[in-house]
């Protein structure tokens, strides 16, 4: 893709260049050459302008995901983050399209932020503003995703489970669609059927194949099921398997049993130090 767009844009610029050139030998005699060098270097002076502009504004949208991304580990720069989404959203012309997608970002982001501050509520208040009729079937599916996530963090697996029953079927996203079977999965354990989710473990782990992140969430959808099932040494097994580093982040962002997972998991650690 990035060839691709390398190409295009040589070929423009080749097509423009042809175009001056032409341009130029048909006034050049008529002494208005100068016409033609005019409009080229004001085309370009533009040119390098929007450019400028479009880097500037990329570096300052990375620098805002930066600073979302760190206040999920960090409590005191969370109510700062999301004061800030939240005007970022309100802001926005929902008359477009690209905006509502846009919305729909910044809001799955939000209510992320919200639930690391204890917040499941306030995430699915934010999360039930967005209208699913009006996104694409990926995100839609992951919007969904996100509000079965707050309805389970707050301790409501019944909710959780009509959420993504919404629209029970693929969103056409392999990784989002095994995400909400682990999810489903998940939701068995918080429903006392330590099989089930047992067996939606086994069956996530095998379709993840090699994608790193799958496999891992595949282990926690385990360590859950076996807590569940009253296995609580082996499923502190199977979560410290995933690290120390990452052990941290669940505690922080985990779902309730996985903190308590995760925390239980890095208490052992120390001991064991």
């Amino acid at each position: 893709m990035l060839v691709r767009g390398w190409l295009l844009r040589i070929g423009r610029v080749a097509v423009v260049a042809i175009a001056a050139y032409f341009a130029f030998r048909w006034l050049e005699p008529q002494g208005l050459g100068w016409v033609v060098l005019l409009v080229a270097g004001v085309a370009a002076a533009a040119w390098i302008g929007w450019r400028a502009y479009r880097i500037r504004r990329a570096r300052a949208e990375d620098a805002r995901a930066d600073r979302w991304a760190q206040a999920l580990m960090s409590p005191p720069e969370r109510p700062a983050a999301v004061r800030e989404l939240r005007e970022a959203i309100a802001g926005l012309d929902l008359a477009k399209a690209r905006s509502r997608t846009e919305r729909a970002h910044l809001t799955l982001v939000l209510a992320e932020l919200l639930e690391a501050d204890g917040d499941p509520a306030g995430a699915l208040e934010a999360l039930e503003a967005l209208p699913a009729d009006a996104l694409g079937e990926r995100l839609a599916a992951v919007v969904r995703h996100a509000r079965a996530v707050s309805h389970l963090s707050a301790g409501d697996p019944a909710a959780a489970r009509e959420a993504l029953d919404e629209a029970p079927g693929r969103s056409g996203d392999r990784q989002v669609d095994l995400r909400i079977r682990m999810l489903r999965g998940l939701i068995l354990a918080e429903t006392g059927d330590a099989e089930g989710a047992l067996e939606a473990a086994e069956h996530a782990r095998d379709e993840a194949g090699d994608d790193a992140d799958l496999r891992t969430e595949a282990r926690l959808l385990k360590a859950a099921a076996l807590d569940a099932a009253g296995d609580r040494p082996d499923a502190l097994r199977v979560m410290a398997a995933v690290g120390d580093e990452m052990l941290e982040v669940l505690t922080v962002l985990g779902l309730p049993r996985i903190r308590g997972l995760a925390a239980d998991a890095l208490e052992a650690r120390e001991d064991e130090d």
